[in-house]
């Protein structure tokens, strides 16, 4: 069951991101008609995201609010447009989402900086050894 009574579970339009995990995927926040909060992946620019099967189809995953506070995964086919059988509900929570950017134009900035701490194993340091512990 979706939620549509708890009130907003995100910031219509900001960005977010899983803490879960290190992908810099970036899902942005919006409303349905009947107050339903989900979240569907954008690239940095703000264009949505479809990702692809291994059958070649394009699809969308987003995430929809439950009434248990989970939230559900749920898509659509693309090219021809039609909508997934089924949602799943997941484990995670509007908690697992940490706030990135409150629009899209600071988008491009917080990605850079977020980039940079998540993947520092990937940036070589200059350091000089002086001795042995």
């Amino acid at each position: 069951m979706l939620d549509t009574e708890s009130g907003p579970a995100f910031i219509d339009g900001a960005i977010y991101r899983f803490t879960r995990t290190d992908n810099l995927r970036f899902y942005r926040a919006a409303r349905t008609k009947s107050g339903i909060d989900f979240i569907y992946p954008i690239q940095v620019g703000g264009t949505r995201i479809a990702d692809e099967s291994a059958q070649g189809r394009r699809y969308v995953i987003i995430y929809l609010t439950t009434k248990w506070g989970k939230l559900a995964a749920w898509g659509y086919w693309l090219d021809p447009k039609e909508a997934f059988k089924q949602s799943y509900v997941t484990d995670a929570t509007p908690a697992d989402l940490e706030l990135v950017a409150s629009t899209l134009a600071e988008l491009p900035d917080a990605a850079g900086e977020l980039d940079n701490v998540l993947n520092r194993d990937e940036i070589e340091l200059d350091m000089e050894i002086w001795g042995v512990i």
